[in-house]
């Protein structure tokens, strides 16, 4: 029994075995050494990758074969249900990544009693921990700190601007921050809090955060839901502020927003 097909094709077939071969060992080696959901990640990966890599030992074996056909339904569906792994389980895993990254609401969702629109607040920053529990809606805040939100806020939800870690999402990411922020309302998230104005305009121009800003304003109105904007008194130049708040009703107190039932 010689070789039928060309040389060439023999070695790329015997090179693909090797390197998918080696892939699914490698990502065997890996598991119940992660935690979820790369743990996860990594055993559909292998599962998948064995397969694949059945079906290159059979694709060699074909290369002697005097009727290659033989095999090939055989091969074929291997090839299917490894492509198929693979693809679910780079899906799963990014969308994995994404909840722990872009918040959602959770628990049971309530209407509270905010005012839908957009609200601008000049106060002290201290205040809002306060706020948030007296409104008792799912809240996302857009922070620098989220540590202070989990530590006071316990019913708060965050998300991270920051560029020195894979937790959160940089400040130059204004769609990304856009997004998470209209799919949790949308979920039924009831307050977007922007915490983190001047580091914002600091990595983008103000036009640019201006625009974001009032696109997601208006995607809270539509929502029924709030978004309020908190603004050091150093932060933006009157000129800024004025266009701030034809867009952004100023308050004076965060207790003016909550709604008192008659």
């Amino acid at each position: 029994m010689g070789l039928t097909v060309p040389p060439l094709v023999f070695i790329s077939d015997v090179v693909l075995l090797l390197v998918i071969g080696y892939a699914a060992f490698y990502a065997l080696r890996r598991i119940n050494r992660y935690e979820e959901p790369l743990n996860r990640f990594l055993v559909i990966t292998a599962f998948s990758l064995l397969l694949a890599s059945i079906g290159r030992f059979i694709d060699v074996v074909d290369d002697f074969a005097a009727n290659p056909e033989t095999f090939a339904p055989l091969e074929g569906a291997l090839y299917f249900f490894s492509i198929v792994g693979v693809a679910y389980g780079i899906i799963n895993y990014i969308r994995s990544v994404e909840r722990r990254i872009f918040p959602v609401p959770s628990g049971e969702i309530r209407d509270g009693n905010l005012p839908p629109g957009g609200f601008l607040y000049l106060g002290e920053r201290e205040e809002i921990f306060e706020f948030l529990g007296s409104c008792e809606v799912p809240a996302l805040v857009v922070t620098r700190s989220p540590w202070k939100y989990k530590e006071f806020c316990e019913s708060a939800q965050t998300l991270w601007i920051t560029q020195a870690s894979e937790s959160g999402v940089g400040p130059t990411k204004l769609h990304v921050i856009l997004d998470s922020a209209v799919k949790f309302l949308q979920s039924g998230g009831r307050l977007v809090v922007i915490d983190c104005l001047e580091v914002l305009i600091l990595y983008n121009d103000f036009h640019s955060v201006f625009r974001f800003l009032s696109t997601l304003r208006d995607y809270a109105v539509e929502a029924g839901s709030t978004v309020l904007l908190i603004v050091g008194r150093s932060t933006v130049g009157d000129r800024e502020l004025m266009m701030l708040k034809r867009e952004f009703i100023p308050v004076k107190d965060l207790e003016e927003l909550l709604r008192t039932s008659s």
